[in-house]
């Protein structure tokens, strides 16, 4: 009996611990992301979120509208910012759009303006591309590729030789692409894609969505 209640003593111990470690574990700072698409860049991002550990309450995720173009991404990004303020926006934007360029001078306008006296910092939105779309990000989470692309419909096929059954509406797309290994891969050849097509001048392939893992990693409850 007093071997029992010894180990009874340890047990609640050890769940008294797991308690407060948990208790613990918070995020750090808040972002809303707004996408351009409707199914595939949310049913990722939420995939990944799960994989950080982040909670829903802290990471707003907005999925994109039929027929939406770069500037109706970033305006909705800023009306929801007004209903709702966060520490960082984030919009995902293809290349593709023929508005491209004036959604990014949107992105320049600050949404909230730094003040001292109130302690707050200047928001701007921060734009995620994709050139020529999202489906270059989840290509390098297989293998590194630099081969020329000027559409959505040049990416597919190639894709779809490491995942053949790739679809938009794949609600399972970050396990997929390979989960927590695919996502290490994809972070390394992200920055190594950009770098190869500044050496050649070149425009096409690229993506900045590991920026935006890692301000989601920053986020992510510590231990």
């Amino acid at each position: 009996m007093r071997d029992k209640s010894i180990k009874n003593k340890q047990l609640a111990k050890e769940r008294a611990i797991t308690e407060r470690k948990q208790a613990n574990r918070r995020e750090t700072g808040s972002a809303l992301i707004v996408c351009e698409g409707e199914c595939t860049e949310p049913y990722y991002l939420n995939g990944l979120l799960h994989h950080l550990g982040i909670n829903s309450a802290s990471v707003e995720i907005i999925q994109g509208q039929a027929k939406s173009n770069a500037v109706a991404v970033v305006n909705r990004a800023r009306e929801r910012f007004n209903q709702a303020p966060r520490d960082r926006i984030f919009v995902l934007i293809d290349a593709e759009q023929d508005d491209l360029n004036k959604a990014l001078k949107l992105c320049n306008t600050p949404l909230q303006r730094s003040n001292k006296k109130k302690d707050l910092s200047e928001i701007r939105i921060e734009p995620i591309i994709s050139t020529p779309c999202f489906e270059v990000w989840l290509l390098l989470h297989f293998r590194f590729c630099d081969q020329p692309f000027a559409t959505y419909d040049n990416v597919l096929p190639i894709l779809q030789k490491e995942l053949s059954n790739y679809t938009k509406s794949d609600r399972d797309i970050f396990t997929k692409v390979g989960g927590a290994e695919g996502l290490q891969r994809a972070l390394q050849n992200a920055p190594r894609l950009r770098d190869s097509i500044n050496q050649t001048g070149a425009t096409s392939p690229s993506t900045y969505m590991d920026s935006l893992v890692v301000a989601l990693q920053d986020i992510a409850p510590k231990d």
